[in-house]
């Protein structure tokens, strides 16, 4: 695992790899804020809650069609009353503002910002390649709690701009389309075997950050570059300048089009996308139960510092 590739564009998880938290404590964290949010707007958190857990779902199992945020809404929809209020602005309400307070006094990991510069001053572009389940200013949020800036990516995967979560090779896809390589011209940095390694089928090489390992495939670490955050540090130190980075990097939806030819050129082996697609629907489900109950007695303690529109690990 000692050769390093020419890289054009290096790829970075969020959730447990830039951002050392506990993801169960952070989605049951966020699930409590949000519904705590909506009953102190004076509107009933049950039906909204049992449509974020339904919204989540939808976006589990998008085709690719559409964006995640268009899988979302409709079905969120369904589950509130549209003259009520506009649902829209006021998650983006609680976006801008509550969902940041989730991590106050949060201590991130030094040694993230430093590698963040070093990457960026030799050349690399970056891009988040977070789970695509929240908007952006949720994503942005979790940066800054990293001490990371968010200008330092190119492109930040949100639900907005993403039509495919993890693990589905379509989400991966989605990224190469975006910056225009090739799976050997990218490094995916990532703390979950399944979720951020699942890159690895189309051809992106690995480094398996191991403050926060989550491995429910049982992955034989012998055959992933693996270490801590501060391990990663020395190893990213020691790339050479990125001699031909990646330009002219979406920010916005790839083409479906352009997402599944890179879907095809890039498959280094025969892929099982309906078990990836299984395995995506877990991953949402299991995000959607850290909600069950939210509602509860959520005009309490709304926006207290335990609290997503619809988030994942990564």
């Amino acid at each position: 695992m000692d050769n390093q590739r020419a890289y054009r564009a290096i790829c970075f998880d969020l959730d447990g790899t830039l951002l050392p938290m506990d993801i169960d404590e952070f989605m049951n964290a966020y699930f409590r804020a949000i519904a705590g949010f909506v009953a102190s707007r004076g509107f009933d958190p049950e039906p909204f809650m049992a449509g974020l857990k339904a919204g989540t779902a939808a976006m589990g199992a998008n085709d690719g069609s559409c964006t995640n945020a268009e899988a979302f809404w409709p079905v969120m929809m369904g589950y509130v009353d549209p003259a009520e209020t506009d649902w829209h602005a006021l998650a983006e309400e609680f976006y801008a503002t509550e969902f940041g307070r989730i991590g106050d006094g949060f201590q991130g990991n030094p040694a993230v910002p430093r590698v963040l510069d070093a990457l960026a001053a030799k050349g690399y572009p970056l891009v988040l390649a977070t789970m695509p389940m929240f908007p952006l200013p949720a994503v942005e949020w979790r940066l800054k709690w990293a001490g990371a800036d968010p200008a330092a990516f190119t492109r930040l995967t949100n639900y907005e701009n993403s039509r495919s979560i993890k693990p589905k090779p379509a989400y991966f896809a989605e990224q190469l389309a975006a910056t225009g390589l090739r799976g050997a011209d990218v490094l995916m940095v990532g703390n979950n075997t399944l979720e951020d390694m699942a890159f690895l089928d189309l051809g992106a090489d690995g480094y398996l950050v191991t403050d926060c390992l989550l491995d429910p495939v049982g992955l034989d670490l012998s055959t992933v570059r693996h270490g801590s955050m501060a391990d990663f540090e020395a190893w990213a130190a020691a790339l050479p300048p990125c001699a031909s980075p990646a330009e002219g990097i979406a920010t916005g939806p790839v083409d479906a089009a352009a997402m599944q030819a890179a879907l095809e050129q890039n498959a280094v082996r025969p892929l099982d996308l309906a078990k990836a697609d299984a395995q995506a629907a877990a991953v949402a489900a299991d995000a959607a139960a850290h909600g069950a109950g939210s509602g509860e007695g959520a005009g309490a303690g709304a926006g207290a510092n335990d609290g997503t529109a619809a988030g994942a690990e990564g």
